[in-house]
């Protein structure tokens, strides 16, 4: 795909109204005892970078910094290493190529490592539970023919292995997490449906899917016209927790969680939306939603605004029927794609 239809693709995905910020994926968190989280914010040259902190925001540490972006961390299983994406070994990277790669590093940014061979973009990483395989959608500078989602090493030795390619109507497939129990995947499908009026602009649509951890017997569990996206699978593989995509319900996002054979869907924020006009004109959004390793807690994203104190961002944690939420700061920043990982002692 080139850089220009990458662009555009990322500016539907990831992008929505009031704030020019975005929304993508995150990756799957592993049971065990709730340790750091990581996430990324726009530095001061408008670069994304990688942080680390304390689940209340103590003890943050920027650890990636350079010209590029790196963006999309995932924890691996142990919270030793951290995967993520970066266009760092791009050599042209004003040019209509997009080149972008998988890397891993130390959980305090040392000891960066390319794991992907720099053809076409790969992005949104996700660790299996023994930390012996990444996941990753790419598109192997060869769009739409290359596009799916593939594995490989998390030490990048051996070849890439294919998992899944895109059905006819279907243009991308990505944030492909492993199960806990290692034995299937989930990953956001999109397709584009013709409008009913011809007169209109095709209907960006999105689902979630299920496969088998080869990429076999791939079932949806989720409603097109939902446009489900950016998913995490609960520590005990049960269910998942997701945000409808910025084509739902004019932009604005909801957390919602499904079971994994695609029932008892419901929300679990509520008062999301824009209400009002003029001053009294208000909106929220809630989004990039991941369960606690504990499987007690979900972290999550808010979005608002008002006419009186403007826009607010900032993280919050519900608890997994979507009540008691609280923000984890007095301080709100512009966190995003949180994760949380597991560790014996919080630092």
């Amino acid at each position: 795909m080139s850089r220009h239809a990458r662009r555009v693709l990322s500016a539907l995905l990831l992008t929505f109204v009031l704030a020019a910020v975005a929304t993508g994926s995150v990756a799957a968190n592993f049971p065990g005892r709730n340790g750091q989280i990581t996430f990324q914010r726009v530095d001061a040259d408008g670069h994304w970078q990688i942080w680390v902190a304390n689940p209340d925001l103590t003890h943050q540490r920027q650890i990636t910094t350079g010209p590029s972006d790196n963006s999309f961390p995932a924890w691996s299983p142990d919270s030793s290493r951290i995967a993520f994406q970066s266009h760092r070994t791009d050599p042209y990277p004003t040019d209509d190529v997009e080149v972008q790669d998988i890397f891993t590093m130390r959980a305090d940014g040392s000891d960066v490592r390319q794991i992907t061979d720099s053809v076409g973009d790969s992005e949104k990483p996700a660790w299996s539970p023994d930390g012996r395989w990444l996941l990753f959608a790419a598109d192997r500078a060869d769009w739409p023919r290359g596009a799916g989602i593939y594995r490989v090493r998390s030490d990048g030795s051996g070849a890439l292995h294919r998992l899944t390619r895109l059905p006819s109507g279907s243009f991308w497939q990505e944030m492909a997490r492993f199960s806990p129990d290692g034995r299937r995947i989930e990953y956001t499908e999109y397709r584009m449906t013709p409008a009913k009026d011809p007169g209109n602009p095709d209907i960006e649509e999105s689902a979630l899917l299920i496969s088998q951890a080869d990429g076999s017997d791939p079932r949806r569990i989720t409603p097109w016209a939902l446009h489900a996206a950016d998913a995490d699978w609960s520590p005990d593989g049960r269910r998942l927790v997701f945000a409808p995509g910025p084509a739902s319900n004019d932009y604005i996002q909801s957390v919602m969680v499904v079971d994994a054979d695609g029932t008892h869907l419901r929300a679990l924020t509520h008062g999301d939306g824009a209400t009002g006009d003029g001053d009294n004109f208000r909106y929220q959004e809630s989004f990039n939603s991941v369960w606690s390793p504990d499987g007690t807690r979900i972290l999550f994203v808010r979005a608002s605004y008002t006419v009186a104190d403007g826009f607010t961002q900032g993280l919050m944690t519900m608890r997994t029927d979507g009540s008691h939420p609280a923000w984890v700061s007095d301080v709100h920043g512009e966190e995003h794609q949180p994760e949380w990982g597991t560790s014996s002692i919080v630092h």
